[in-house]
């Protein structure tokens, strides 16, 4: 994605990262995505539809249902979605903001 957008970074088990004491600030969309596809809907008490509920439909065979509703929310938050390929337990998004 281009024109990445910044702000405080997580570990991979969803930490702040801290450098010498200091939040590190680094380029957040894919940390951003991430949170958009494995939240539920109403985790986010200011916007309470969104999130594309990944858990919830890791019981089911994430087809075209999944892929409209990820598609939808990543474009209501700001990206331009080109291709959205789903294989396996692998998500590729190609786009912008």
């Amino acid at each position: 994605m281009a024109d990445a957008f910044k702000d405080i970074a997580l570990t991979t088990a969803g930490d702040l990262m801290i450098v010498n004491g200091d939040f590190v600030v680094a380029e957040s969309d894919e940390q951003h995505i991430a949170h958009l596809i494995q939240s539920p809907k109403g985790e986010w008490k200011e916007y309470p539809l969104c999130g594309a509920e990944l858990p919830k439909e890791l019981k089911g065979s994430l087809g075209g249902e999944f892929r409209r509703e990820l598609r939808l929310q990543l474009e209501v938050d700001g990206y331009k979605i080109e291709d959205l390929v789903i294989a396996g337990s692998n998500i590729n998004i190609l786009g912008t903001r």
